[in-house]
């Protein structure tokens, strides 16, 4: 099919009836649409065999009557006619038959996918009065949509051309970047494995260096424990000691026999006799209740005044 402004030529395999045979027949239409080819409203065919040619006007008039008839829209049959005569549809018979005066009837069904029926389009064709003056006005629109269509076919393979090196370049593009993604990979995941491996020998160092720590604390406080242990009982040994030192030199001082005297200088190293000693130094050092009696006068006259003021006397306890 080709195709120029508002006309366009087909070229169809038609069965022609001549009398009482059929014959298959090679014909080219030629079609022009008015005023546009998108939205005709009148047409006129132009047959030739190559040697034989017909005419035919479908004007207005004519089109409205065929849509009276089919009760169809005018622009619905315009739409199905452009089709059937533009594009080879499968399927479809083309008849070419012999009438009056060598004159022709050119046929073809229309399916109506509506009512599921099939409507013929009767065209009733005349004969040329120069077959080759259509012929060649045919042949002429053939070749100057062969060269429309030769231009746009270089064209096009030089558009698919540049495409393909595009294509060609940008694989091969594709492959290097492909390639290189893949060594810049393998070098990333060495560094990563050698830096992982480094993190993990430095994390197996700082275990032992904690299970490490974790032992030393408890061997520190037992020896803690031990040296506070062993220096209390020195100080204790010490403070014995001294006890013992300035309790037998008072003893010495002393008069042998007198009731002052509570140990002797012969009793200084020894810890039984100087035990009841101790005991009373301890109980000096605290401090005693109060007895339940009342308080003696001279007491309450020596916080008020100024006289000298003398303990209570203790009681001296028995062991």
């Amino acid at each position: 099919m080709a195709g120029l402004d508002n006309g366009t030529c087909i070229r169809l395999e038609v069965l022609e009836e001549l009398d009482m045979s059929t014959v298959k027949r090679t014909l080219f239409v030629k079609s022009v649409w008015e005023p546009t080819r998108l939205s005709p409203t009148s047409f006129s065919l132009a047959i030739s065999d190559g040697h034989r040619a017909w005419t035919f006007e479908g004007s207005e008039t004519f089109v409205k009557k065929r849509a009276e008839v089919w009760d169809k829209n005018v622009s619905w049959v315009m739409d199905k006619l452009k089709l059937l005569l533009t594009v080879v549809q499968p399927g479809i018979a083309y008849h070419l038959t012999g009438m009056l005066d060598n004159h022709r009837k050119f046929s073809f069904e229309i399916q109506d996918m509506e009512t599921n029926l099939s409507l013929t389009a009767n065209f009733s064709l005349v004969d040329a009065s120069d077959p080759e003056i259509v012929t060649r006005d045919l042949l002429g629109f053939l070749l100057h949509g062969n060269e429309i269509l030769t231009v746009d076919y270089v064209k096009k393979c030089r558009s698919f051309d540049q495409v393909l090196a595009e294509n060609k370049a940008l694989s091969e593009q594709n492959k290097r970047f492909a390639h290189e993604k893949k060594q810049f990979e393998q070098a990333v995941y060495k560094k990563f494995v050698a830096v992982l491996n480094s993190k993990k020998i430095k994390l197996k160092e700082l275990k032992k260096e904690i299970e490490k720590w974790k032992i030393q604390p408890e061997s520190k406080v037992e020896r803690d424990d031990t040296t506070s242990s062993s220096s209390g009982e020195d100080e204790k040994e010490i403070d014995h000691q001294e006890v013992l030192r300035s309790s037998s030199n008072k003893s010495i001082r002393r008069e042998d026999g007198s009731s002052g005297s509570l140990i002797g200088a012969s009793a200084f190293n020894d810890p039984d006799a100087t035990q009841p000693f101790l005991d009373e130094m301890e109980n000096k050092a605290r401090i005693t209740e109060f007895p339940n009696e009342d308080v003696p006068s001279n007491v309450v006259a020596a916080l008020l005044e100024d006289t000298s003021y003398t303990a209570l006397p203790r009681k001296r306890r028995r062991r």
